[in-house]
């Protein structure tokens, strides 16, 4: 899915730079990470489980939901703004199976220097496959 078929809220425009670099970081394009949607207030992205991103059993590796899991909190946090993890935990639930898993990021709390998203990855099927929350420092230049 390219960038330009990503329900991106209007009211974002003047960021779209900023989302673009974190579109094309070369490590989320590596990976196959797409953008489905993006408000000021959720994020939704997408990755094709392919099988270089599968474990040993033939299932999502753990890693993958995670990664998937810390962009999509990555494009959150930074869509107006810049700020780096300070800190995340994640639970896993169930096998990441299917053809894709999806992730959608909730800011659920902010502050002057911190902000707090909970994080969720579900299967193709609409099952909750992880969910994490991850704390994003807020940078500030002087």
């Amino acid at each position: 899915m390219p960038l330009e078929d990503a329900k991106i809220d209007p009211s974002l425009a003047e960021y779209m730079p900023r989302i673009e670099e974190m579109y094309n970081a070369p490590f989320v394009r590596y990976l196959g990470i797409e953008l489905v949607s993006m408000t000021a207030d959720e994020v939704r992205t997408r990755l094709e489980l392919r099988p270089e991103l599968l474990n040993s059993h033939g299932i999502g590796h753990g890693g993958t939901v995670y990664t998937l899991a810390d962009h999509t909190f990555a494009f959150a946090s930074n869509i107006t703004k810049d700020a780096t993890g300070q800190s995340s935990t994640i639970n896993y639930f169930r096998p990441a199976t299917g053809r894709y898993i999806e992730a959608v990021s909730r800011r659920i709390n902010s502050s002057k220097s911190f902000e707090t998203f909970e994080v969720c990855v579900y299967s193709d099927a609409g099952k909750l496959v992880a969910s994490g929350m991850f704390t994003a420092f807020n940078i500030r230049r002087e």
